[in-house]
């Protein structure tokens, strides 16, 4: 099989054009006519994964995160994003990222893995054959927890050393909204649209937690790493599907670590 036949049922399967205003989402290096070695799935294509990834012979790499998201003015050796750039190109490595996208068709992903199933799109909700889809999820529950034990259990599902929170670990949660990925900056429509008892997302700041505080609500901040690091294993189930008739093995990548520590 060749890129450009990847490319286009991956397309068919997850639109492009469904994809929030501001994203990258789709070809970011594409060698159209070259032959499908192995495919790498990565939730970032850093230059370890790109390392990575040709050292497992892999000359596809489907990314989560674009890794062309703002406009590029120039490639210079200096630069992170350049190298990345000139290591995938001098490697002939296709790269094709599917983001927002991929997050409304996939959005009840973090409240599945935490094993809360059920749950509905969030925000920026829209139809796509007949099917809601939007970014994030959210979900009443038939019983209360108390945050304590959502605590434990976010941190437990995900595979976490830490995260962080707010509120009162003995309030009883009985909503939940769940964002992957960047998710503060929606926290005050969150809160204002649906009352949630908590908030599970990742890259919430000073100012949103004291708006959720303020209005008397909980969150659970799981990082962004620790929220979306779990969709590797959806994109590698799409690619499953889109290659039902291909014999392409799929590499996921085993090196990605969370960014941030803690420093005791």
């Amino acid at each position: 099989m060749k890129v450009n036949e990847l490319i286009k049922r991956l397309k068919d399967k997850i639109p492009e054009d469904i994809q929030e205003e501001y994203d990258n989402t789709g070809a970011q290096i594409l060698f159209n006519d070259d032959i499908i070695e192995r495919v790498y799935i990565c939730l970032d294509a850093d230059m370890e994964t790109v390392l990575d990834a040709k050292e497992n012979g892999c000359n596809v790499m489907i990314s989560h995160h674009p890794l062309i998201f703002k406009p590029i003015k120039k490639i210079v050796t200096d630069e992170s994003r350049s190298n990345i750039l000139l290591s995938l190109i001098s490697s002939r490595i296709s790269l094709y990222s599917l983001h927002t996208n991929f997050d409304k068709i996939m959005y009840s992903t973090l409240s599945d893995s935490l094993g809360f199933s059920g749950a509905t799109p969030l925000i920026n909700i829209q139809e796509i054959n007949g099917i809601e889809i939007g970014i994030g999820s959210f979900i009443k529950l038939e019983n209360e927890i108390v945050l304590s034990e959502l605590l434990y259990r976010t941190k437990d599902k995900l595979n976490l050393e830490f995260i962080t929170y707010c509120g009162n670990e003995n309030d009883a949660i009985k909503s939940i909204a769940f964002i992957n990925g960047s998710g503060g900056g929606s926290v005050e429509k969150i809160i204002t649209t649906y009352n949630p008892d908590c908030i599970i997302s990742g890259d919430i700041n000073y100012h949103h937690a004291k708006y959720a505080i303020d209005s008397g609500k909980n969150i659970i901040d799981a990082g962004h790493y620790g929220t979306e690091i779990i969709f590797k294993k959806n994109l590698a189930e799409s690619l499953k599907e889109v290659l039902y008739d291909e014999k392409i093995e799929l590499i996921i990548s085993g090196i990605e670590k969370n960014p941030f520590k803690v420093y005791k």
